[in-house]
């Protein structure tokens, strides 16, 4: 029982990290309805920006994170503004293919720019595990969930409570109406895409610290957030926290019991049954059009 509970604990630390990428790609989806396939790449891009402005230009900790993030919505808005809008008005397969061929573009570009060789963040907090019961907690696992929590928690609020987030939802609902009440559409969906790759670079600096740095090492992560985003069901902020929490304690727990080889088979095992039972994901929501 208690090797149980430790894996489920562990995996929440990871789980957290999914659950940052499944909220990124639902930002981007709910205003743009495109799924951002160039997430991994976009949030290698923060991290590798992190790294360089702690190792080579030696500035501190506070600092090189507000550039690092301060670039990051910086690329969000250029992504959309060049590439994507570019294609808004095309088939949903054009702009799927976009964002694949940036994923592809932008992993090449990372690693003329930074090299191959793998490079480390530091860890944000240091010191032993602190021991709950008889389970022992990471305390850079519990930093990791306690920031998304409160993440999805804010933008939760903002999106239900603020003109802001009415702004959001009405483009999200329906661009055309939207801009006929005299919303600045295309504000609002480069914002979005701005705040997608800022949460998506934050994962990425935190997991950083736990994996090798290199221009891929974000692809296996964007492909479980991928899967906690469909099982919560697009669109949805809980569904995107949730469905991140479940994967990652599944696949500790599959890692933990059987082999790493079978974490991703028995999340897409999981994925099939819940899509079979409930098609629009734990808490997404039918689509309804009127004929």
């Amino acid at each position: 029982m208690t090797l149980f509970l430790q894996l489920v604990v562990s995996g929440l630390g990871f789980g957290a990290v999914y659950a940052l990428g499944a909220i990124s790609l639902t930002l981007i989806f709910k205003t743009s309805n495109v799924v951002n396939f160039a997430s991994a790449s976009l949030s290698t891009t923060v991290a590798l920006l992190m790294w360089l402005a702690l190792t080579p230009l030696h500035l501190p900790v506070v600092l090189a994170w507000l550039i690092a993030l301060a670039c990051a919505m910086v690329i969000g808005v250029l992504v959309e503004a060049v590439f994507l809008r570019r294609v808004e008005k095309s088939p949903i397969i054009i702009q799927v293919v976009m964002t694949l061929g940036l994923l592809v573009a932008i992993e090449g570009l990372d690693g003329a720019l930074f090299g191959y060789s793998p490079k480390t963040l530091p860890h944000v907090l240091h010191g032993s595990s602190f021991a709950i019961g008889s389970v022992l907690l990471d305390r850079n696992n519990a930093l990791m969930l306690a920031i998304t929590v409160l993440l999805a928690i804010a933008l939760y609020l903002i999106y239900q409570h603020t003109r802001l987030g009415l702004a959001l939802r009405a483009v999200a609902s329906d661009r055309d109406t939207a801009s006929l009440m005299g919303i600045q559409t295309q504000r609002y969906i480069s914002l979005s895409w701005a705040v997608g790759v800022l949460v998506a670079g934050v994962s990425a600096i935190l997991i950083a610290p736990a994996i090798s740095l290199t221009p891929t090492f974000m692809e296996n992560v964007a492909v479980f957030a991928f899967a906690a985003a469909v099982l919560g069901g697009f669109g949805s902020l809980l569904g995107a926290v949730v469905g991140g929490l479940v994967i990652g304690i599944m696949s500790n727990l599959v890692s933990g019991y059987f082999s790493n080889n079978l974490q991703l088979t028995f999340v897409f095992i999981l994925i099939l049954i819940v899509l079979y039972i409930r098609p629009n994901g734990l808490f997404g929501r039918p689509v309804v059009s009127r004929q």
